[in-house]
């Protein structure tokens, strides 16, 4: 039987069924390595060795499966599992989530995987988009090589869908998508591209993978199928550490597969599976337990994220004269190309906003990150705190000087995760850095005046 329960009731209720035994609402934490079998190769409940399965992280798989890729109607009558037919694989980072599915394009196929170039592994081809998060390029460009991959980044948005057909290889397994990217947050056109790719032979097609960590799957669910269509992509990536964890203290990553694609394609479940085990990237169970606890008020914490963030973008665009390339897509109504595949509320694109201090020096930037008194200058996001950085020297800068150039990542661009503060203090504080680092009078003379 179907229930129609809701995204917030599912992110309490799935996964963390009363224990049993003693009736506690909140599941037990379940640190063993290892468990008592009832026979030789006979666990109990399908546990042996926590490296490849724990019940603390079968509990957060079931739930990030049920967010990510069940519609409000399909659940289990009894609210606590989810009954879609996707699964997810929780991983000790997102970096080792990227890493897992790198490594799946060239295992061979006998091991579930994708089988590189020729079906018996190694090589293989990925499809990227051109503004990826700089630790997913360090991965795919660099730490990948020995494996034979190779990787074509494209800016998707420019090559249209004659470009991007003529980008897709025979060994193209897989395309690597970002909604929104990291840090420009541009926006792919992810219907375009599906419709390209389901045009092709199910059965030898890539596959398409869209790593949604900037929105969560409050704000963008691309597993569920609109209107009657294929679902967007086969795969969602997130660095749970960001707005799934939203308290900066935790970091995990997780796959999640559609169910169209897990009755399609099997192998991918048995492949990845393989390599969780493999490659020892596990979870800890200590950080499963408090990832649970945490996305029970995902739903809360990003209508306060997203509305923090629009005013914020729509005071940057329109009540200081200090910056300029303020971007946060959705603000404006040709930004909004994805509007239709977001969840309610009105704003659809989460906390993050980039944008330029105009004529900014590298130290004037810098100087406009440390006169913040209440956003602080850390990598990451996604957190209740307000962070800023600057790519160019921190989360990008690794990457080449042509590549910095072609992307417009410059000394002077911010990416601000918009936390969930008190708005009227966050552009009184962003206001007074601005004008100290430009040297335009007195701290916080606009903002703190009614000036918004």
């Amino acid at each position: 039987m179907s229930r129609h329960d809701h995204f917030s009731t599912r992110s309490i209720h799935v996964g963390s069924e009363p224990d049993p035994s003693t009736g506690a609402v909140v599941p037990s934490l379940s640190v063993a390595t290892t468990f008592r079998q009832e026979g030789v190769n006979k666990p109990l409940r399908g546990f042996d060795y926590s490296r490849s399965s724990n019940p603390t992280r079968s509990d957060l798989e079931s739930v990030l499966t049920s967010l990510e890729t069940c519609p409000s109607a399909t659940v289990a009558n009894d609210a606590r599992h989810d009954a879609s037919g996707g699964d997810s694989l929780v991983f000790a980072s997102g970096s080792a989530a990227t890493a897992a599915v790198a490594h799946w394009i060239t295992l061979s196929k006998e091991e579930g995987g994708a089988g590189g170039k020729d079906g018996k592994g190694h090589g293989g081809h990925i499809l990227a988009v051109n503004d990826v998060y700089g630790g997913t390029a360090r991965y795919l460009s660099r730490a990948s090589g020995p494996t034979g991959l190779e990787v074509t980044y494209l800016n998707m948005e420019k090559a249209g869908e004659k470009g991007i057909r003529e980008a897709i290889r025979p060994d193209t397994k897989l395309i690597w998508l970002e909604l929104p990217t990291n840090p420009l947050l541009l926006v792919p056109p992810v219907r375009l591209i599906s419709d390209i790719v389901h045009s092709l032979p199910s059965e030898t097609r890539p596959l398409i993978l869209v790593d949604s960590t900037f929105l969560s799957p409050y704000y963008f669910t691309p597993l569920i199928p609109t209107n009657g269509e294929h679902p967007l992509a086969d795969i969602t990536m997130s660095s749970l550490s960001k707005y799934s964890s939203g308290h900066s203290d935790i970091i995990l990553g997780s796959l999640t597969i559609s169910p169209t694609t897990n009755k399609l394609r099997p192998e991918l479940l048995k492949g990845l599976r393989f390599l969780q085990n493999a490659m020892g990237a596990s979870p800890s169970p200590r950080d499963c337990h408090l990832m649970i606890r945490s996305i029970k008020t995902l739903s809360v914490r990003m209508i306060k994220h997203g509305l923090n963030a629009l005013r914020v973008a729509s005071w940057l665009s329109t009540e200081t004269d200090l910056v300029e390339g303020v971007r946060y897509p959705g603000l404006k109504t040709d930004d909004a190309f994805a509007l239709e595949y977001t969840r309610t509320l009105g704003i659809p694109f989460g906390g993050m906003i980039t944008f330029a201090i105009k004529d900014a020096s590298a130290e004037q930037t810098e100087r406009f990150c440390t006169e913040l008194r209440i956003a602080i200058l850390a990598e990451s996001l996604g957190g209740v705190e307000s962070l800023v950085e600057v790519p160019y020297g921190m989360t990008h800068a690794h990457l080449p000087q042509e590549t910095l150039k072609e992307l417009r990542i410059t000394p002077n661009l911010i990416r601000l995760s918009v936390g969930i503060e008190d708005y009227e203090d966050l552009v009184e504080d962003l206001e007074q850095a601005l004008e100290t680092a430009m040297g335009k009078g007195e701290k916080g003379n606009g903002a703190a005046n009614g000036k918004t």
